[in-house]
Parts: structure tokens; sequence; C-alpha cells
């Protein structure tokens, strides 16, 4: 069995980065499930959403999504323009209804806390196959709404992969149950930025600059945010990124978009 080192350190795997089958085909009921949120969030939220401009519209992607409320993950996948294959707690899948829901949507399951090898495998293949990935650096919800540490997830998949990362913030999400309580629509924000790549300083990153890579993406996300909300980062300047640059979207997508 390969080691987690010897899964970061790989040379990046060819992927594709043109619109594939994965992209196009996800379950039908991820496609039901997400026109149903969007009438959903209509109806009980009023969300702000900015920057869709961003999304690569072809090839593999790691959307990495701010975390606070179980809301979060949905809103990536009723508004981001691209199939996307989420992950989720392990313990879910077992719960009576929403495990089955969860299944049918198409996510798979992920050990929270620990090296989960077989949900970093799964998310190879996505990305190897062209399609897009949510993931929450953070590793779980934050329970003051403030950012966290970020986990080195998304980089290394990035870094084995070569896939870009397209930094969201989300927030608002925590007082949900408590407007709906009281019959109010909650208000909530879903910022999308540009996408960054990891820029690799030798062959074999260390863990100390692969952490230094986690901390930049973070800040990227903390950035679309307001300081109330930035957390751990909060003491941080808005310096530049120092293992991140834009991803430069090829010139054909451009093309498409235009």
């Amino acid at each position: 069995m390969e080691t987690r080192s010897e899964l970061i350190l790989k040379r990046p795997s060819a992927i594709s980065h043109q619109p594939s089958a994965a992209q196009r085909t996800r379950p039908w009921f991820y496609y039901l499930g997400n026109w149903f949120l969007r009438l959903a969030f209509r109806i009980i939220l009023k969300v702000e959403i900015r920057g869709l401009e961003h999304v690569p519209r072809g090839g593999a992607l790691i959307v990495a999504i701010s975390h606070s409320s179980f809301i979060d993950p949905l809103l990536a996948g009723a508004y981001i323009p691209r199939g996307l294959t989420p992950m989720a707690k392990i313990e879910a899948f077992s719960l009576p209804v929403i495990g089955w829901i969860i299944k049918w949507y198409g996510a798979f399951p992920v050990r929270r806390g620990e090296v989960d090898l077989s949900a970093f495998k799964t998310s190879l293949r996505v990305l190897q196959g062209g399609g897009a990935l949510v993931i929450a650096p953070e590793g779980h919800r934050s329970e003051t709404g403030n950012l966290q540490r970020g986990r080195e997830g998304a980089i290394m998949l990035s870094l084995r992969t070569g896939a870009p990362i397209l930094p969201v913030a989300v927030w608002g999400g925590k007082a949900l149950w408590k407007n709906l309580a009281h019959l109010r629509r909650t208000e909530m924000k879903f910022f999308v930025g540009a996408p960054v790549i990891p820029v690799l300083p030798d062959a074999k990153p260390t863990r100390e600059q692969i952490a230094e890579m986690s901390h930049d993406l973070m800040l990227c996300i903390a950035q679309m945010m307001p300081p109330e909300l930035h957390g751990y980062f909060s003491n941080f300047p808005r310096t530049t990124l120092k293992y991140l640059q834009p991803y430069r979207v090829a010139e054909e997508e451009v093309a498409m978009r235009q």
C-alpha cells in the first residue's frame, strides 16, 4: 500500500483539461437535487453570489470552500456551473433516508480527523478523469463561524494532479435554523475567487512548504470574507502569496465564453 508521502510526492498525473463524460454526466439525482435546492433556497435564503465568472468550465478542478454550516457545500452544488463530486463524513451514509440521498447525489465518504487514503484515492480518480471535486480545507465545520487553520488535502491533490484550486468563501448559514423558526429568510454570501495553482519550489516539496501552501489558500478565502470572520487569519496581513499563483484559463475556454 502506498504511504501518504508516496501519494503526495509522485509526479503529477496526466489529467484531462477538456470536458469529459465524468464532467457532463453526474447521477440523475444530482441534477434533480440541485433543481430542488435552488427552488428551496429562493424561499428560505437571500444569497448574494459573486465571482461565478471565475469558474473554469472544463477540466479537473478542486473547489475549496469555507465551512461553518451544513448548507455550505449544498450551495456549491446548486450554484457553481459545473457537475461537482462532493465528499461527506462517513457517519452520514449510515443515517436513515439521508444516507441514501447522499449516495444518490453522488457523494463519497471520508473519515474525518484521520488520513483517509481511500477518500484520497477516490479524489484522485475524480480529478484524473477531468472532474470537479468539492473539499473543505478546514476539515470540519467551524463552531464559531470564524475561519480555522487549513489542512493540506486540497494542496496535496493539486500537487498530485496539477488541478487548479477554486477558493470559495461561504458564510451566514449558522443562523438558518433560528431564522426558520421565526419564518425569516437567512442572508448568506457565496463568493468565488480566481483559481490558483501551487508553485512547486522543489521536485519534492517539504511538509512545511505544503503547510505554507495551505495557509496561502486559506488567505485567498479570508480575503473575500469580512474581518470579523477571519478567525485564525485575523493577524495575517494581505501579502503576496508565496506558494500560489493565478491559474491561467486556456485560450480556447476564454473564446468559448465570449
